[in-house]
């Protein structure tokens, strides 16, 4: 079941990246299951021009530009070295506990994140090698001058072979010259938080992380492994 929050708030918040677990069995290749760590940023469309953008109302966050908003994936570790891009979904709705699903989809392009004329943008969007979003809240803190959005993430990769990982992480962007108090009266009214000229707002600093722990011991033979996520939370704990 999807849990999906907004929280307005002022004050500073820790937002963790969570450890994950792995699901697979005996007769499973584990070194097929998305592990590892990541970031991205995000892309840029070159036919017609568009950079991936982020909108933000009170009950939704928007990706732009669609059908596909692509994302460039760097200091990778583990399996999604295999990968330099990724599409994201166009909108996680924290009133209708819903998105986009597949949140992420893992490709390659010529040029990390960008999608050039005639570029074929297949593998991002095969539905092979996903990140699946079931959990979300965002925070508005101040940062200085500025207002800092976070955006909290969990759910679980699924590889091209079928294996399951959980994992979590964030995005951030933000809104400049403005306080916590300006942007919630925006939000609260109704109003769409965008760059001072009405377009989208570049996000940054997302980070997953997918790690096995595997059980020790076998069971029956199957060699099923076992599979935990801890999120550590100043307010909250939450299990997927």
């Amino acid at each position: 079941m999807f849990n999906f929050k907004s929280q307005l708030l002022g004050a500073a918040a820790v937002l963790p990246i969570a450890a994950a677990g792995l699901f697979t069995s005996a007769g499973s290749a584990q070194a097929a299951a998305l592990v590892g760590d990541f970031s991205f940023n995000g892309g840029t469309t070159v036919n017609p021009f568009a950079s991936s953008t982020v909108k933000l109302t009170k009950d939704a966050l928007y990706f732009e530009p669609q059908p596909i908003t692509p994302v460039a994936i760097a200091s990778q570790s583990g399996n999604f070295s295999s990968f330099n891009s990724a599409n994201i979904g166009n909108i996680i709705s924290f009133s209708g506990d819903t998105a986009d699903n597949p949140f992420l989809d893992f490709g390659n392009l010529t040029i990390p994140g960008l999608i050039l004329p005639a570029e074929s943008t297949a593998s991002l969007t095969d539905s092979l090698n996903t990140f699946t979003l079931k959990s979300s809240d965002y925070k508005v803190e101040q940062s200085g001058a500025n207002v800092s959005i976070n955006v909290e993430l969990w759910g679980f990769f699924t590889s091209a072979t079928g294996e399951i990982s959980k994992g979590a992480g964030n995005i951030t962007f933000q809104k400049n010259n403005t306080t916590v108090l300006a942007v919630n009266t925006l939000l609260n009214n109704g109003e769409t938080l965008t760059s001072a000229s009405g377009s989208g707002l570049t996000f940054s600093g997302a980070a997953f992380t997918a790690k096995s722990t595997p059980e020790p011991t076998t069971m029956l033979g199957l060699g099923l492994v076992a599979a935990g996520m801890t999120v550590a939370r100043r307010r909250k704990a939450v299990t997927a």
